[in-house]
């Protein structure tokens, strides 16, 4: 990852392109893929899954330019979002689209290995742990795909964030897993940007590698601070432009962020 940008009031975006509904929902349905039967990812006769491939499943391996973090609620907004970038060439990811993947290969962890067909209840010790292996699964794989994304942008709207009242008002987040993405964006490694021409244009810039803040977290979830902050109108005139390649969407935001 290169840099962190926080899109203040994503709930204000509007795509300047026209996105229809049926193409959002194909969009979804695109980004839908069936998990195997569970005995592909068997690693012998007993109950050891394979957790290296069904990461490999959930998360291909691919080039991701962006990396949209959001509540599942922004979720038909993002996508139109994510599409608006892919017209501009780019690599997108939105966290979102593998939740559904996630919870039916948690259901079917449960179904087959955590019922007891006797009684027709789940075991709650055996739930604990394969939800306890599904999460981290899940969370490993998101913190790879941020590691090797060009930007982590995340959209924030009342439905991620809200403002714990106090003698200072402070900015939480409501969910645990947008929780881990922000707090891992402080700390992880700092890239150079998007070849060689993005590294030349970002050092005139000014713009450096921001060296991790060792913020500490507490239970109610305090909102980390990103690198930058950028509008939904900024973000709205960012897209409406033209551009011939990926290299000139990402020199005119650094240029956005850094005037």
């Amino acid at each position: 990852m290169f840099l962190s940008v926080e899109v203040t009031d994503f709930d204000n975006f509007s795509s300047p392109e026209y996105i229809y509904d049926f193409e959002v929902e194909r969009y979804k349905s695109q980004e839908e893929k069936a998990l195997n039967d569970l005995s592909d990812y068997l690693l012998d006769s007993s109950s050891t899954l394979d957790g290296d491939e069904i990461q490999k499943h959930l998360f291909p391996n691919k080039e991701v330019d962006i990396f949209l973090s959001h509540s599942h609620a922004d979720a038909d907004s993002v996508i139109k979002l994510a599409m608006t970038l892919e017209r501009k060439g780019l690599n997108v990811f939105i966290d979102s689209c593998v939740w559904g993947n996630a919870f039916d290969l948690l259901k079917d962890i449960d179904n087959k290995y955590c019922y007891d067909s006797s009684s027709s209840t789940y075991s709650y010790e055996k739930r604990n742990r394969s939800t306890s292996h599904a999460y981290m699964m899940l969370n490993t794989a998101l913190h790879k795909m941020i590691d090797n994304c060009e930007v982590f942008l995340f959209l924030g709207t009342p439905n991620s964030v809200s403002v714990k009242q106090g003698i200072e008002s402070q900015e939480s987040v409501k969910s645990p897993w947008i929780l881990s993405e922000l707090a891992l964006v402080q700390h992880i490694r700092r890239k150079t940007a998007y070849k060689q021409k993005l590294k030349s244009l970002t050092e005139n810039l000014g713009i450096e590698a921001h060296q991790p803040v060792m913020d500490s977290l507490d239970v109610a979830y305090t909102k980390p601070d990103l690198d930058h902050k950028i509008t939904s109108i900024a973000l709205i005139n960012l897209l409406k432009q033209n551009y011939s390649n990926k290299v000139d969407v990402f020199e005119t935001l650094y240029r956005h962020l850094n005037p």
